[in-house]
């Protein structure tokens, strides 16, 4: 069995402190959520790699886990790039918004490359290498993590103010929850964000309602409940010990941590 000391994992970006009723304030607070469960993703995936074999179900589960996180890392580009920043970009001028699309150009060769790799191990084509397999992960999360840093930069609350609205912000949130809503699968998506989540800093993401959240971790739960044990959480979004040291510290009201 691999212990966190023997591979390099990343630590969580710092979360940002306000109020999540604000509608500037939650911008980065969400921001930096969602990030962090992408890097719990990719740190989940770099610890469990040393405890499968090739040929046996617990191989099949984990690779089947490193698609759903890679699944959902798409997802939210893809929500960033038609949807959000866009609408970001009309109020605080042209060109306001391309440094985080420049970002996401500076990662899609690596993701292309890992992307390749876990598909030919899925499919037998490739034979499974453990320094490999953590190599492409590491080329990756080193390019990726400064440009998800860099993203929530982009949204303090005092960049916002001044040029969004509020009531047609807060109009775009509800248009934009709609949409994510209907888009998202509650038998694999939500299952990637609470087994990567954060029960101290973001116990309120995603927001749905009650009987929602009942659903995919109890009665749909079972269906692939092989894969969600490779997440850096249990279900209830409290981190496993081995990941504990890498979870995100709290940002003061100046930015800085403490």
């Amino acid at each position: 069995m691999v212990s966190e000391s023997t591979v390099k994992l990343f630590h969580c970006l710092p979360v940002p402190t306000g109020s999540i009723n604000d509608v500037y304030e939650l911008q980065p607070v969400r921001m930096a959520i969602l990030h962090n469960i992408i890097l719990r993703g990719f740190n989940s995936m770099l610890y469990y790699s040393g405890e499968v074999q090739p040929g046996t179900k617990k191989y099949r589960s984990f690779l089947s886990y490193c698609k759903e996180v890679l699944n959902f890392v798409h997802h939210h580009h893809a929500i960033e790039e038609t949807k959000f920043f866009p609408f970001l970009e009309s109020k605080l001028g042209e060109g306001a918004m391309g440094s985080n699309l420049e970002g996401h150009e500076t990662f899609r060769a690596p993701m292309a490359s890992f992307e390749e790799l876990l598909a030919n191990l899925r499919s037998g084509k490739a034979t499974w290498d453990l320094d490999g397999f953590r190599k492409a992960i590491h080329d990756l999360v080193e390019v990726l993590r400064p440009h998800l840093q860099e993203e929530i930069e982009t949204l303090r609350p005092e960049k916002l103010r001044d040029h969004v609205p509020e009531a047609e912000f807060r109009q775009k949130e509800q248009e934009a929850e709609k949409q994510i809503i209907k888009e998202t699968s509650l038998v694999t998506d939500l299952p990637v964000m609470f087994v990567n989540g954060d029960s101290m800093n973001g116990a309120w993401f995603p927001p749905l309602p009650a009987p929602v959240t009942l659903l995919t971790k109890y009665a749909l739960w079972s269906i692939h409940s092989d894969w969600w044990a490779f997440g850096c959480c249990d279900k209830n979004k409290r981190v496993k010990p081995q990941f504990a040291a890498y979870e995100p510290s709290l940002e003061n009201k100046e930015g800085t941590l403490g």
